[in-house]
C-alpha cells in the first residue's frame, strides 16, 4: 500500500471518526462550554459565516460549501458558496445535493431506534437473530495469516449485540486500516466495491474473524451496514423503502435517496481532489470507493451509500433537537433520542484520543462530555458525526443548536486544512441569545 493512500487513511480518520479535535497535531487548548438553555438566535450575527466560507472558496482551500445553522424552531442560516463543479462553472446552490457518506450512519441509527420504539428490534438482542452468518462469531488469535491462509481463532466470549453494532463495539473492522492480515482481509471486503447484493457482501463481512471482543473497544467499522440489512430482514422490506416510509417522506427529505444509479448522480456535487501541486482536480475515487464522480454504489450502504442535500438534513436534524417529531410527523420518541445522545462507551473502550478530551460516542454519533481540552469550539451536549467527502454536522437538543456544513472533497494528502468547520461552529454558538 503506497505512503500516500495510507496518508489520505489518516486524513479520513481525522474527518470522520475523530471529528471534533482528536486529531490535532498540536497542543490543544482549553475552550469553554456553553451552558445557557433554550437560547434563541440572533440570525444577523450569523451574516459572519459569509467571509469565512467566501475566503475559503475564493483561496482554493474547497470548491465551495453550503451551510445551514437550524434551531427546533426552524432554519436560522442558509447559503451556498463556490461551484458545484468547478471543472464547468456550476455555481454551488442550496439545491445542490451531496454524497453524506458516513453522514448515512445517524439516520441508519435513527431506523433502528424507531423499529426499538416499535418492538421490532431490542438493543441486546444478538445478532444472529436476524443474521444467521454471525451465529458463533469467532475472535482473532493472531491478526497474521496462517500458511494456508486461515486466522488462528477461538469463540467469543458472547454473541454480538445490537448495542455492540450501534456503538461500534462490536469487534468488526473496516477499510481505514491496512496495518495487519485481518484489516486488509476487512478493507479487501469493502461493501461499496465488492460484489453481490447486500446479503451476500454482509456474509462475506461476517465470514471475517473479529478484531476483538464484542463490547470491549470502540473501533469504527461496518456495523452499521450490518445494521442496514437487520432493518431490512426486522422490517420485511429493502432498506431504502423502509427509510423512504419511515423517515423521508413523513420528514419530506424528497433529494434523499441512496447512491445507487445513474439517476443519482442528478444535480450533485462533483467530488474534487488535490493534485501533488496542491490544484483542484476531479476525483477518481480511491480504493476506498467506486469512482464516485462516474459510478453509483450498487447497493443501499447503511454505512455510507446516501445523497441528500441542506433542506433535507436539516429537516432530520430538526426532528432530533424537537425530540422526534417534526411539522406533525413522529419519528422517535423523546425518552429514545435522550438515549441516543447519551454515553454509551464506557472510558476503557474508548479510542486513547477521546479519553483525555471529554468525548465518547452514544447511538449513531460522538457526544461531547466535557470540552474542556478539545481544542476547538464545542459544547457539553454536542451530537453528531462527519462524513468521507468532507459533510459535517452537529446537533446539540439543550443549546437549541444545530450546524449543518456541505463540501465535496476526496481525503489525500494535498487536501488543504479548512477552518470552516470550527468557525462556523464557533459563529452558530456566538448568535445565541437568551
Amino acid at each position: 500500500m503506497s505512503k500516500s493512500y495510507l496518508h489520505a487513511l489518516k486524513a479520513i480518520a481525522c474527518a470522520s471518526l475523530l471529528a471534533l479535535g482528536a486529531c490535532a497535531e498540536e497542543g490543544a487548548g482549553r475552550v469553554v462550554s456553553i451552558q445557557t438553555p433554550q437560547n434563541s438566535i440572533d440570525k444577523a450575527f450569523l451574516d459572519h459565516i459569509d467571509p469565512v466560507l467566501q475566503a475559503e472558496v475564493d483561496e482554493g482551500v474547497r470548491a465551495g460549501f453550503v451551510a445551514a445553522v437550524v434551531t427546533r424552531d426552524g432554519v436560522a442560516y442558509k447559503k451556498a458558496f463556490g461551484e458545484a463543479d468547478p471543472f464547468n462553472e456550476t455555481p454551488m446552490t442550496t439545491d445542490t445535493r451531496f454524497r453524506i457518506a458516513s453522514m448515512t450512519k445517524p439516520i441508519i441509527s435513527v431506523a433502528v431506534m424507531q423499529l426499538v420504539d416499535r418492538g421490532a428490534i431490542r438493543l441486546n438482542d444478538p445478532v444472529e437473530h436476524f443474521i444467521p452468518a454471525y451465529a458463533n462469531p469467532q475472535v482473532a488469535v493472531s491478526k497474521t495469516r496462517k500458511a494456508d491462509g486461515s486466522f488462528e481463532t477461538r469463540p467469543a466470549k458472547r454473541s454480538i449485540t445490537i448495542h455492540d453494532l450501534l456503538t461500534h463495539t462490536a469487534g468488526i473492522g473496516y477499510v481505514f486500516s491496512a496495518a495487519s492480515d485481518l484489516d486488509k482481509a476487512y478493507l479487501e471486503a469493502n461493501l461499496l466495491v465488492t460484489e453481490g447484493d447486500l446479503k451476500e457482501r454482509i456474509d462475506r463481512i461476517a465470514a471475517l474473524p473479529l478484531l476483538t471482543e464484542p463490547g470491549e473497544i470502540w473501533s469504527y467499522s461496518y456495523s452499521i451496514d450490518i445494521l442496514g440489512y437487520i432493518i431490512e430482514a426486522a422490517s420485511g422490506v429493502p432498506l431504502e423503502t423502509y427509510l423512504m416510509e419511515n423517515i423521508f417522506t413523513p420528514l419530506g427529505m424528497n433529494g434523499t435517496e441512496f447512491f445507487i444509479d445513474d439517476s443519482d448522480f442528478e444535480g450533485a456535487a462533483v467530488v474534487i481532489e488535490f493534485n501533488e501541486a496542491g490544484e483542484m482536480v476531479r476525483s477518481g475515487g480511491s480504493a476506498l470507493s467506486s469512482p464516485v464522480n462516474d459510478e453509483a454504489f450498487g447497493i443501499a450502504s447503511g454505512g455510507a451509500g446516501l445523497v441528500s442535500n441542506v433542506d433535507d438534513y436539516a429537516r432530520f436534524m430538526r426532528m432530533l433537537l424537537n425530540d422526534g417529531e417534526l411539522d406533525g410527523a413522529r419519528i422517535l420518541s423523546p425518552a429514545t433520542v435522550r438515549l441516543m445522545m447519551q454515553d454509551h462507551t464506557p472510558m476503557n473502550a474508548r479510542p486513547e484520543p477521546w479519553k483525555n478530551i471529554g468525548m465518547t460516542f452514544g447511538l449513531g454519533g460522538y457526544v461531547v462530555l466535557e470540552p474542556g481540552y478539545m481544542g476547538n469550539y464545542a459544547a457539553k451536549g454536542d451530537w453528531g458525526w462527519a462524513g468521507y467527502w468532507d459533510t459535517h454536522f452537529f446537533v446539540n437538543r439543550e443549546e437549541n443548536l444545530g450546524v449543518l456544513l456541505l463540501a465535496q472533497t476526496q481525503p489525500g494528502p494535498h487536501m488543504p486544512p479548512s477552518r470552516a468547520e470550527d468557525l462556523m461552529k464557533s459563529i452558530a454558538y456566538g448568535a445565541q441569545r437568551h
